[in-house]
């Protein structure tokens, strides 16, 4: 399931960033006395009491803004309030209400969002007497915070918690088998899934999705419930082209997150880029089940030997990623679509697999004692016993008398051999090395 969205909000210079910076734990945001500094939109998972939410630190947001760079800042904030669950609408103690203040708490209340108000600068016992003004902007009692020295700090969270709790979705059938479609704007993703709910007949439902994302979309396949969830960019037309890509690479994030497997579309004609590599690296940190679909195949030849060498080059590019299995298809003439379903479904029964701790023995202790770990800072390393610890996703514990001083290139190596003997096609493992 997706993590609530919390979008903290204000005027130029009200500390927002610094606050961002202390619900995080560390310091992400550029911070400066200076206004506007926050133009680039951060955002980072804040975890407490128990639960976890995504908070996003946006610039200060001036109604009357003119300038091109103040335009982009206002617009962003825009999309954030559009975008999230909860805002967290921060203002000045030391300075009171402003006209700015007071027109953002009426734009604030026009949007129907949850509303914490945050009165910042409250550094000492003696400012709390000036915080009684601000319930004069209608919404509801302000909680008193120092972003500087962490003074409330906690209060202010325990009640983004309270707010955020709502929002939390109940469990998703754990029959069946989420698919986050995954890619660049025109791809075909949204064509993919209109395909396959056209083309199945037995369609079950559209059912809501995450509190942002509109509709995920459920099918069955060979006797599986499939979930597709949805990954269409913003709707509203934005001015601003980084806006845009900020939250659509949030949303895809929020996405991967809910997923089991991961398909990851990509244009025939464009090939994989560099931002794509990026995200597939972002699902592969995620521990998801991922496919690559290369989409559009009815524009390239149709000659075998056109399919090795796409094939060659992208398994170039994918790098440590090279497990990630490939399928070609054409959305638009209705071509191994449904083998990429069954490829999905591999990867997904592939990230549920265990191996036998006397198997994993059997098989690796002959190979280690013929290709025994290099010696590192004049110790003998030795691994004596390897035991799959989790799956879904896969981690395996090698026990050794020096695991740090195991070398990268022979972690790789031990990889590389539980891959061709087990398998786990499409799927990140985990090695842990540990003392025995």
């Amino acid at each position: 399931m997706s993590k609530p969205l919390v979008a903290i909000v204000g005027r130029p210079n009200v500390g927002k960033s610094t606050l961002f910076n202390r619900l995080i734990g560390k310091r992400k945001a550029i911070v400066d006395d200076a206004p506007g500094i926050t133009r680039d939109r951060n955002y980072d998972t804040v975890s407490w009491a128990g639960q976890q939410f995504e908070l996003i630190d946006t610039g200060g947001y001036l109604p009357e803004a003119k300038h091109q760079i103040d335009l982009a800042i206002r617009e962003q904030v825009e999309i954030a309030v559009d975008e999230a669950d909860v805002l967290l609408f921060v203002v000045d103690c030391k300075t009171g209400i402003t006209d700015v203040d007071d027109w953002l708490a009426g734009y604030l209340r026009k949007s129907k969002k949850d509303v914490i108000l945050a009165i910042n600068k409250v550094d000492d016992p003696r400012d709390d007497m000036e915080v009684g003004q601000f319930y004069k902007l209608g919404l509801g009692a302000p909680v008193p915070v120092s972003a500087m020295g962490g003074r409330q700090s906690g209060d202010l969270l325990d009640v983004v918690v309270e707010h955020i709790k709502k929002y939390e979705m109940q469990d998703e059938d754990s029959d069946q088998i989420k698919l986050a479609i995954v890619g660049r704007e025109n791809v075909g993703k949204s064509s993919l899934a209109n395909m396959l709910l056209e083309q199945s007949r037995s369609i079950v439902s559209s059912i809501p999705g995450t509190t942002r994302d509109p509709v995920d979309m459920e099918l069955k396949y060979k006797k599986r419930k499939y979930l597709l969830i949805d990954t269409a960019g913003l709707k509203r037309k934005s001015r601003i082209k980084e806006n845009v890509l900020f939250y659509s690479n949030l949303r895809t994030f929020r996405s991967i997150e809910r997923a089991d497997v991961v398909l990851f579309m990509v244009d025939a004609a464009e090939g994989l880029s560099r931002q794509d590599v990026g995200i597939l690296n972002e699902a592969a940190s995620q521990r998801k089940g991922i496919v690559l679909v290369i989409n559009k195949w009815d524009l390239v030849s149709k000659d075998h030997k056109t399919i090795d060498t796409y094939k060659k080059i992208y398994t170039e590019k994918l790098g440590v990623l090279r497990y990630i299995p490939q399928i070609y298809i054409s959305v638009l003439n209705k071509q191994r679509l449904y083998k990429m379903l069954d490829l999905a479904t591999d990867v997904y029964e592939e990230r549920k697999k265990r191996i036998q701790t006397s198997d994993l023995n059997d098989f690796f202790l002959p190979l280690i004692q013929e290709k025994t770990p290099p010696a590192e800072k004049g110790k003998e390393i030795k691994i004596n016993y390897i035991t799959q610890v989790q799956a879904e996703p896969p981690v395996f514990s090698f026990y050794s008398n020096y695991p740090d001083l195991i070398v990268e290139s022979y972690r790789r190596f031990l990889e590389n051999r539980l891959r061709k003997q087990y398998g786990f096609k499409g799927v990140p493992v985990l090695l842990s090395f540990r003392k025995k």
